[in-house]
């Protein structure tokens, strides 16, 4: 039996709907990146300058000669605007940051996270001594991503989990390979001061914390730049904890050979 063989090309009209529907997207991007652009450009040049003339002149205030002309009440007051000038200015540094990491293209090379890690590990350690901290590194961890902000995600999630961990007699800081929420992913776990799992949604928004600066210090926007880091690569980030019990976060390096390989 003979028949008309099936025309399986795109008709013409929604052909032209989907161009114009990626032009769209495209003009869209194009927006975003001028306006990410235009930010950038006013935190780096409109504010920056206003904010270095405070701490400056704060600085300059606390030290001789004009720190004797000032009573006790007077001094502590400058030193807390010092010291707040400090915290923005490095607040705005890491919103600079997380501007570069949204227009910036992951490049694809090979990375041993294995050695990466314990790079990272040592300097964390060689900064305090006198801690006792169990590390567990798994071997032969190697992926296809971009060697600095691959970089920026370990030293991040490692740095927490020395930072979290701090109040136990004993850290145990682990990163390998796991299975969370039936994925394969690769994994940074503490026993340190965890989370209320109920707010892990809040985790890697900006300037977001979960314990008060008096507990640990930091501005909240490390976890924001290792998620855009991550999205980047096209993979994703979550994390699982308790209060009082560790924390894991979990991440998926997606695409041709990134996934960890062993």
């Amino acid at each position: 039996m003979t028949g008309t063989a099936r025309n399986e090309e795109t008709p013409p009209a929604a052909s032209a709907d989907l161009e114009q529907r990626a032009a769209g997207s495209a003009r869209q991007l194009e927006a975003l990146a001028r306006e990410l652009d235009a930010f950038g450009s006013t935190l780096s040049h409109d504010l920056r300058a206003p904010l270095r003339s405070i701490e400056g002149f704060s600085r300059i205030l606390l030290q001789p000669p004009y720190d004797a002309q000032i009573d006790a009440t007077g001094r502590d007051y400058l030193q807390r605007i010092h010291g707040s000038s400090l915290r923005l200015t490095q607040m705005m540094e890491d919103l600079l940051e997380i501007v570069r990491l949204a227009r910036y293209g992951a490049k694809a090379e090979r990375v041993d996270l294995t050695a990466l890690a314990h790079d990272v590990l040592a300097r964390l350690r060689a900064a305090a001594p006198a801690r006792r901290i169990e590390i567990e590194v798994q071997p032969d961890i190697s992926v296809t991503g971009d060697p600095a902000l691959l970089r920026l995600v370990l030293e991040n999630l490692l740095g927490n989990a020395c930072k979290f961990s701090a109040g136990k007699q004993v850290a145990h800081i682990f990163f390998g390979r796991a299975t969370e929420e039936g994925v394969a992913a690769l994994c940074v776990r503490d026993n340190g001061a965890g989370f209320e799992q109920k707010y892990a949604g809040k985790l890697f928004h900006a300037f977001q914390r979960l314990h008060s600066a008096t507990e640990f210090e930091g501005t909240g926007v490390g976890l924001a730049k290792t998620q855009r880091a991550i999205h980047a690569h096209g993979g994703r980030i979550w994390g699982q904890g308790e209060r009082g019990a560790g924390a894991a976060f979990y991440f998926t390096l997606p695409g041709p050979g990134a996934a960890a390989e062993g």
